[in-house]
C-alpha cells in the first residue's frame, strides 16, 4: 500500500467510518472532493489508483484538520515518509545546489554522527565552528552572535540545534529556534534584527510558537540531506505546537534553497546599515511538510 492508501484506511478504521461517510465528509470539506464516491475511495485505499497532487495535498490537510495524528498508525505512516526523504533529497541537492553547498568525498551514511549543539559540553567546540561558518556566509560585520550567545539559544528546550560531524570534523549544522509568534513576525518583516534575541523571545516546548531557521550549512549534498530529514522529522513531531516556519536571509542565493519547498517570501528590502538585499519568508508548518516537492517524493 502506498502512504495515502495506508492513511485513508487507518483513519477510517480509527474513527469507525464507512467509505461512504468519509466521502461525504470530504465533499463537505472541499469542492474538489464533490465527485469522490465509495468507488474512488476504494481504489485509493487499495492503491489501484492514487489522487492527483492537489487532491493529495488537500486530503492531507483534511486528515490533519480532523485529528488524524490522534491515530498512532496515521502518525507513524506520515513520519515514515519523512524518514524516506533522504535519498531523494540528496539527489536533488547534488543536481541543483552543487554551486551553493560545498562538496567533500562521501562516506557511508552510518559513519556520520549527530550531536545536539550547546547541550553537551564535549560538543561545545562545534558552536564556535557554527559561528565562524555563519559569519563567513553573511555580509562582513553583520553576524554579531557570539559562541556564548548561540550556545545559550541552543540550550533552550524548544530549540532544534544539530551538528553533523565525522572524526571530529564539523560537516554541517541546522539550528531552528522556537520564538513567540509576534517576535517571529517582527524578524521576518525586518522590524527587528534576528540577532537580537533574548530569553523572553523564546517559546516553551508546549507553547504555540514559530520556528525560525537561524543557521543551515552542509558541506556536501549528503550532509545537507541528512540534516534536512532530521528537521522535517522534528517539525512533524512538534507540529501541534508550531504555527509557522520563518527564514530571514541576507543572501539572494539562499532563495534557491527554499524554492519548491513550501517557503513563501512575504517581505523584502534593503538593509539601511549594511546595504544587503534581505528576504523574509514565512509559511505555515503544514505547507512545508506537504509542499509539492515533498508530496512528489514520498507520498
Amino acid at each position: 500500500m502506498n502512504p495515502i492508501a495506508k492513511l485513508l484506511y487507518a483513519y477510517r478504521k480509527h474513527n469507525k467510518l464507512t467509505q461512504k461517510e468519509l466521502g461525504e465528509a470530504l465533499s463537505v470539506y472541499d469542492e474538489e472532493f464533490k465527485s469522490v464516491n465509495t468507488v474512488t475511495l476504494s481504489r485509493w485505499e487499495n492503491s489501484t489508483t492514487s489522487p492527483g497532487l492537489q487532491k493529495k495535498k488537500k486530503l492531507l490537510y483534511f486528515l490533519l484538520a480532523h485529528d488524524c495524528l490522534q491515530c498512532q498508525e496515521c502518525r507513524s505512516t506520515i513520519r515514515e515518509c519523512y524518514e524516506n526523504l533522504y535519498d531523494s533529497l540528496q539527489k536533488i541537492f547534488t543536481d541543483n545546489y552543487q554551486y551553493i553547498i560545498g562538496n567533500l568525498p562521501e562516506q557511508k551514511r552510518d559513519e556520520y554522527y549527530f550531536h545536539v549543539l550547546g547541550k553537551n559540553d564535549p560538543y561545545r567546540e562545534y558552536v564556535e565552528h557554527t559561528v565562524d561558518i555563519e559569519k563567513a556566509s553573511n555580509v562582513p560585520g553583520y553576524y554579531i552572535v557570539s559562541p556564548k550567545k548561540l550556545e545559550q539559544w541552543c540550550r533552550y528546550p524548544s530549540s532544534f540545534a544539530l551538528i553533523c560531524e565525522r572524526k571530529k570534523q564539523h560537516l554541517g549544522h541546522f539550528v531552528m529556534l522556537k520564538l513567540k509568534i509576534n517576535v517571529a513576525e517582527d524578524i521576518v518583516y525586518h522590524r527587528r534584527s534576528e540577532l537580537s534575541l533574548e530569553e523572553e523571545d523564546f517559546c516553551a516546548i508546549n507553547t504555540k510558537g514559530t520556528y525560525y531557521v537561524h543557521a543551515l550549512y552542509g558541506c556536501n549534498p549528503k550532509i545537507a540531506a541528512l540534516l534536512n530529514v532530521e528537521a522535517y522529522l522534528h517539525l512533524f513531531d512538534c507540529m501541534e505546537t508550531v504555527d509557522n516556519v520563518i527564514i530571514f536571509s541576507s543572501r539572494t542565493d539562499g532563495m534557491l534553497l527554499t524554492k519548491d519547498y513550501g517557503i513563501k517570501e512575504v517581505a523584502s528590502g534593503k538593509d539601511e546599515t549594511y546595504g544587503f538585499e534581505w528576504h523574509g519568508m514565512l509559511s505555515p508548518v503544514e505547507d512545508i511538510l506537504f509542499s509539492d516537492t515533498v508530496l512528489k517524493l514520498v507520498f
